[in-house]
């Protein structure tokens, strides 16, 4: 998707974008990961909202804030109840992962998803491990959207325009990726 900005990306407010790009977003499903309230996630999908999605699928690890998200959205009129669904998604857990594919793969009423936001991420936390051995950023950040993006690719690649929008940081930046230590065992 190309702004009509003769190629360069346009400055300004998250609705004067979301209105420069309102014929991408009108129609379409739009899956977005992340999405607690007071979040950038949140705040996304509230101001796409406006432009007529056909179908919202909000994500997240914790239901409750999910929904919380989706109430929100419904409550300020912007999209009818019909058109939010809300996903359980734990990218930390490649378990939760598969489930949480599995689920939207089962969605008949879901023919196609349009455009996924790999939204979720974690930052800044102490070193842990995931349920399945790996640094917890490591999973949550890179591996779990991996494998979600891959198991749902039939869904993405149905779509007559499909976009995957990755959101990340200038992290990798600051040090490079330790390939021969990612789930820091050696200082």
């Amino acid at each position: 998707m190309t702004a009509p900005s003769q190629g360069r990306h346009p400055t300004g407010t998250a609705t004067s974008l979301a209105a420069l790009y309102a014929p991408q977003i009108k129609g379409k499903i739009v899956l977005t990961t992340g999405v607690s309230p007071s979040g950038l996630g949140a705040a996304f999908v509230k101001v796409i909202a406006k432009w007529e999605p056909s179908v919202l699928i909000l994500a997240g690890r914790n239901a409750s804030k999910v929904q919380a998200t989706a109430k929100g959205l419904v409550e300020e009129g912007s999209l009818s109840p019909s058109q939010v669904r809300t996903l359980e998604l734990d990218l930390a857990s490649l378990d939760a992962v598969r489930a949480a594919a599995t689920t939207i793969n089962n969605w008949k009423d879901v023919p196609s998803i349009d455009i996924l936001v790999n939204n979720a991420g974690i930052m800044a936390v102490d070193h842990a491990v995931s349920p399945d051995g790996y640094e917890s950023q490591l999973a949550t950040n890179h591996l779990g959207p991996f494998l979600f993006t891959n198991l749902i690719m039939c869904k993405i690649l149905a779509s007559a325009a499909p976009r995957i929008v990755m959101v990340s940081s200038d992290g990798h930046r600051l040090c490079p990726f330790r390939f021969h230590d990612y789930n820091f065992r050696v200082s």
